[in-house]
């Protein structure tokens, strides 16, 4: 709830790229009405060239055909490197008007350098995933968590490694938005009618590879069962393990309306992770997603995920393709384990990951003088 008295803040939330990225919204636009509640002003601006960004994900045929052939390769890489200049400036021209300048997954240590400098503003810088590893090429990690006033981040984990370099690091857990789905929920018929059970994944191309956790058990179930149907949102087929027997539909690209479309249609929810560094610090936003769409989330226990689920209470754990298998056999000869295990899944996240919890914790760190927040407040 908005409380009285509070500073109003002039603040700039930076966005990699807008809201193209799923991050823009959960670390950043989510936050938008809360703040306006709360009688702040708040502008939201792009680092990247969000069109320019788009096209080089979903190039059309032309551009394709040109790039295979080389045609285009450094003028593609100069135009991007201006249009991003160009974003880059006029973020950094706005932030003199500001009295925070929070930077959502923005890892470009050049430009908080040049934001340090063209502000006075406190400076917030939000990360998330393992970006210290040399897989993510990000330019010297600890001077960049260094040069910021205040750190953000999703998950204990990477809060304490985030701390060896900037000790004020608050960890703020991505909101699955269930206030959205309970709107949709109303006008979404739930599920199957006992005949087809749609068993479900979302993310991106670049962490498809984590299927691989869970291909063998899937194998084996769809070799018993007709009925079933594996729903991948965020995947395209080349991406994809070479599934024998497994049916599945995949869309590559979706944006949030989508994908609680797509959740509250599931019946379960796969999480599998592999058991690496770069798994091992992501956060649960994927389970507690299902969890808000009322599929039963099955997770690999890795990270965090061996926190939030109580294995067949409110989500179920698989280490090993066995587990996989058995448990995912157990969910679909059984719909009111099901149900029981949604319900209570339900009331995790509404109690645990509201979108005011971690409102208030952001808000604390955006105004240092505004009363701390406690972590399981």
């Amino acid at each position: 709830m908005a409380q009285s008295g509070q500073k109003k803040l002039r603040v700039l939330m930076v966005l990699e790229a807008g809201d193209l990225y799923p991050s823009g919204i959960i670390r950043g636009l989510i936050y938008r009405e809360y703040l306006e509640r709360d009688g702040h002003f708040v502008k939201f601006v792009s680092r990247l060239n969000v069109p320019f960004v788009r096209l080089m994900n979903a190039p059309p045929r032309w551009l394709r055909l040109l790039q295979r052939f080389g045609v285009t390769s450094r003028l593609i890489e100069y135009i991007g490197r201006k249009l991003t200049h160009n974003t880059e400036n006029t973020a950094l021209a706005m932030a003199r008007g500001f009295d925070a300048v929070y930077m959502s997954k923005v890892t470009s240590f050049g430009f908080v350098e040049r934001m340090r400098r063209a502000t006075a503003a406190r400076i917030v810088l939000d990360f998330g995933d393992a970006i210290w590893l040399p897989r993510y090429r990000i330019e010297r990690f600890d001077q960049l968590i260094r040069s910021v006033d205040a750190v953000t981040t999703d998950n204990v984990t990477t809060a304490e490694y985030a701390k060896q370099f900037n000790p004020n690091c608050t960890v703020i857990p991505d909101c699955p938005q269930v206030e959205v789905f309970d709107r949709a929920r109303v006008r979404i018929a739930k599920r199957s009618n006992g005949d087809r059970i749609v068993i479900g994944w979302v993310g991106t191309r670049s962490t498809t590879y984590n299927l691989y956790v869970a291909w063998e058990g899937l194998e084996r179930i769809f070799a018993r069962h007709a009925n079933l149907e594996l729903r991948l949102v965020g995947a395209a087929p080349g991406d994809l393990p070479p599934f024998e027997r497994i049916r599945y539909t995949c869309t590559p690209s979706y944006d949030q309306a989508q994908m609680v479309e797509e959740v509250l249609r599931m019946d379960i929810g796969l999480f599998p992770l592999q058991d690496v560094e770069a798994c091992r610090v992501r956060g649960v936003l994927k389970a507690t997603v299902y969890m808000s769409g009322e599929a039963v989330a099955v997770c690999s226990p890795v990270g965090q995920c061996r926190d939030l689920i109580r294995d067949g209470i409110n989500g179920m754990l698989a280490a090993t393709p066995d587990e996989w298998e058995a448990k995912i056999e157990r969910l679909i000869a059984d719909p009111s384990l099901r149900r029981r295990i949604t319900a209570e899944a339900l009331s995790t996240v509404r109690s645990e990951f509201s979108v005011e919890k971690s409102y208030r914790r952001l808000r604390s760190v955006l105004d240092p003088s505004s009363p701390r927040v406690p972590a399981d407040a």
